[in-house]
């Protein structure tokens, strides 16, 4: 093929591994003449010869919520604008679970590794470190943990909601949350809200599964009490969606009888009945700061940052003032 492009072998390697020492006028010749001539590289062959796969692995929780796609829908995007892919692996937050997907895509050849939180079993701690894979824990931000962190400080989160709803006047809350096991993001959450607590306020926790019927059930079990709340806190936006159903069975009005408040703003939080108060998470701009860490790294040696991302209380129709 280099002879038909009329360039040198070692340029046409060159593009072909991504330099960017390459003119693009060099680059649209060689990629020309590929297409005329039908060639496709061989990425195992490459791979062999440069030791390179280009490849980075993600392995969450699920993909059964909106949030991980916002997330990795911008990890692939800044990804492939660096030359890298990307492969996916689910865990169902099981820590066993996650230490043989990870096991698994380290056998594919990743060389770069994304994770959800900080609560990981020891012998994954254990091969990362023994196999020097540059990782990056996203969702929270911790910067004495032993691996790289780039997301929110997620108790403060859980302080700046309550205190939300505590300025508008609320002193009975109910703060719904999912499973508390092998998810720090939700441990950090609860413990700001029990931080945030005043003697003035009264608050209810109700755990459940994360989920709309999961937030239904809570919020059911909640409005049968004798005294019900005047706002629901709920630490996740799909949990707050089961409220507002539920709040609309009992024939209660949002927020005319009660509020409620989201934590995420998912893509439906602005469109829902009513629109919903929620903390916007900045999911998107975590996916390309993560990207950008470990390509900046795998490319260049650049150390791994520890990056904190602010998130916003959105203020809509869902809430009011008691």
């Amino acid at each position: 093929m280099a002879k038909a492009a009329g360039l040198s072998v070692a340029t046409v390697s060159r593009v072909l591994n991504g330099s960017a020492s390459v003119r693009a006028e060099t680059r649209d010749q060689v990629i020309a003449t590929m297409r005329a001539l039908g060639y496709a590289p061989n990425p195992a062959a490459r791979a062999l010869a440069t030791q390179r796969t280009r490849t980075i692995a993600a392995v969450i929780p699920t993909l059964s919520h909106s949030i991980f796609a916002r997330f990795l829908n911008a990890v692939e995007t800044a990804l492939a604008d660096c030359g890298y892919a990307l492969v996916i692996a689910t865990t169902n937050d099981d820590p066993d679970q996650e230490l043989r997907r990870v096991e698994e895509v380290l056998d594919m050849g990743a060389e770069g590794l994304i994770l959800s939180g900080a609560t990981h079993v020891p012998e994954l701690l254990d091969l990362l470190d023994h196999r020097q894979i540059p990782t990056v824990c996203t969702s929270i931000f911790e910067p004495r943990y032993q691996l790289a962190t780039i997301g929110y400080d997620n108790a403060a989160l859980g302080r700046l909601a309550l205190r939300y709803l505590a300025d508008l006047g609320h002193r009975r809350i109910a703060v719904i949350h999912g499973p508390l096991e092998n998810n720090d993001r939700t441990v950090r959450r609860v413990k700001g809200v029990k931080r945030a607590a005043r003697k003035d306020l009264t608050l209810t926790f109700k755990e459940t599964g994360l989920d709309t019927e999961g937030g239904a059930a809570a919020a059911r079990a909640v409005l049968a009490e004798r005294i019900r709340p005047t706002a629901f806190l709920c630490l996740s936006d799909v949990l707050a969606l089961g409220t507002l159903f539920e709040t609309q069975r009992h024939g209660l009005s949002v927020p005319g009888d009660l509020s409620v408040m989201g934590f995420d703003d998912l893509d439906w939080a602005a469109v829902c009945q009513p629109p919903l108060t929620t903390l916007r998470l900045p999911t998107a701009r975590m996916g390309w700061r993560t990207a950008e860490a470990l390509v900046t790294h795998l490319d260049k040696g650049a150390a791994l940052p520890d990056v904190r991302l602010e998130a916003t209380i959105v203020e809509r129709a869902s809430t009011a003032g008691v």
